[in-house]
């Protein structure tokens, strides 16, 4: 089992592995920008079974400034109950292609 998250140019990847899924129901994806208690749900995704793989991409985080993220999953059984998974942090890298464009463009303003 684990949960990882890297930075993709625009997006950014949050991938996790399960073992046994036993009355396991759904992973809410949940993330903090700059600060790790203040969490807010991003996506919700559905548990398939038992040693399984899943991945989440955060295509808003381009949106944001925030050079760093937490994410935890929120693992939900069948009866409503919920643990929290280990948080992990992710840095926002913008591409740099796109600083570089941005650059060349303001040459020629």
């Amino acid at each position: 089992e684990y949960f990882t998250g890297k930075n993709e140019s625009d997006t950014i990847l949050l991938e996790w592995k399960t073992g046994t899924e036993d009355n396991l129901n759904h992973f809410e994806i949940e993330r903090s920008a700059s600060e790790p208690n203040n969490y807010v749900n991003i996506g919700s995704v559905t548990a398939i079974g038992n040693n399984s793989y899943y991945y989440y991409r955060d295509s808003a985080a381009r949106q944001s400034s925030s050079p760093i993220y937490y994410y935890r999953l929120k693992i939900v059984d069948n009866n409503g109950n919920y643990v929290y998974s280990q948080t992990i942090t992710v840095a926002h890298v913008i591409s740099s292609v796109r600083d570089t464009w941005g650059s060349i463009k303001a040459i020629f303003r």
